[in-house]
Formats: structure tokens, sequence, C-alpha cells
């Protein structure tokens, strides 16, 4: 009797990883980069000089305390001012956090680096059937919009360390108009971003990935392994 040798299970490469350090990452980043967008509106929006200063004048004119224009301008960039330190720490804190992210990448297991995750997954856009080319292209899409934040990210954090110490360097303070210029665009650009990846996740916990959000918060749950409302 022949017998015929049972092929052994292959598992395939991941695509997704949610361990504690990336959830952290995530988190944190996501955190910083709104406290980001909070001091820029009210840098920009809240305690515009050109704006907030009639605005002092009327209310205190209410009170009957009479401030000179000059005087109330001087208060508003106090204000301002404070604000601006804000945004110099947290803008610190999210460079420590980008360098936490590449410390992450660089010490990962060669199939959970990003590289690795996303060379799988466009082998499987090759690989998938007609039918599931669409599909398969989407994901692609998805995980290869990471990579472009990552290059904003780098530039954002890069500019922005320019900017802060532009002062105290001599070569970083004649590189400071072009890095303010390329900073305040990459701003934008990763604001798109992060209103189209709230809005894809919410879309993607909606329809197709029901549990996405648990998992980016709690990580996955191996098989059999009890979730914390079973304990």
């Amino acid at each position: 009797m022949r017998l015929t040798p049972t092929p052994m299970p292959t598992s395939e490469a991941p695509t997704k990883d949610y361990r504690a350090s990336l959830r952290l990452w995530h988190w944190g980043d996501a955190l910083f980069i709104t406290g980001q967008l909070l001091t820029i509106l009210f840098l920009k929006v809240i305690v515009n000089a050109r704006s907030a200063v009639p605005e002092f004048l009327q209310g205190l004119s209410r009170d009957h305390v009479t401030l000179s224009v000059k005087q109330a301008t001087s208060f508003a960039h106090i204000i301002s001012d404070r604000i601006w330190q804000w945004h110099v720490y947290i803008g610190l804190a999210l460079a420590a956090f980008w360098l936490l992210r590449v410390l992450i990448e660089l010490s990962s297991p060669s199939p959970l680096k990003y590289t690795a995750r996303l060379a799988e997954v466009a082998r499987r856009y090759r690989l998938a059937p007609p039918a599931g080319k669409s599909e398969a292209g989407k994901v692609l899409f998805a995980k290869s919009t990471y990579a472009l934040f990552y290059v904003l990210l780098t530039v954002m954090v890069v500019t922005g360390l320019i900017l802060t110490w532009a002062d105290d360097v001599a070569l970083l303070h004649r590189m400071e108009g072009v890095a303010k210029e390329i900073h305040n665009v990459t701003m934008y650009l990763i604001i798109a971003f992060f209103l189209v990846h709230v809005v894809g996740v919410v879309w993607a916990e909606l329809s197709k990935e029901p549990g996405l959000i648990s998992r980016m918060v709690g990580g996955e749950r191996k098989p059999g392994q009890p979730s914390g409302l079973d304990a």
C-alpha cells in the first residue's frame, strides 16, 4: 500500500499588526497630532491678533476698562506665545514617538515589519483572481497610504525640529523660511490624511471589519482566548 504524504499546513504572512507597542504608538501619535491641530486652531483662529484684539477691546469696554490697541495686541501676543510653547512641547513629544516608530520597525521580526506586510499585500493583489482584484486593490491602496503618512510625518518632524532651533543654530536659521513653508503644507496634508483615516476606519468597522476598533485598542485575541468580558 502506497501512502501519499499529507502536506503540512502553511500559514500566510501577516498583513496586520496589533502588538501593544504599535497600539501605544498609534494612539499616542493620534493624541499628539490632535493636540498640534488644536494649538494651530487657537493660533490661527481663536487668538488671531487681527480678530481677537477688537473683541478684547469690546469686552473690556463693557466693563468700563480702557486699553489701547497696542496694549490689547501685547496681551493677545502673550496668549499666543503660551499656546506656541505648547505647540513646541507637543511637537517634541511627537518627534519622540516618531523615533519610537522607527525603533519598532527596526526591532520587529521580519514578517511583522511594515515593509514586509506591504509586500505581502502587494503579492496577494498580484495573485488575486479577477473576481477578487478590486477588493485586493482596495486593501493595497489602504496599506500604501500608511507609507505616505510615514513620509509626511517624517517631513513634519524634521521641519518642526528645524523651526524649533532655527534661532540658535546658524545653519538651521538659513533653512527657516523653506522649512516653515514645507511644514505648513505638510500640516494640511496630515489633516487630510487624518480625516480620511478616521472615516475609513469607521466605514470598515460598520461594514467589512467589525471589531476593528476593538482590536486597535485591545489587540487581536488568539483563538480560544477569552475577552475581557468573558473573564
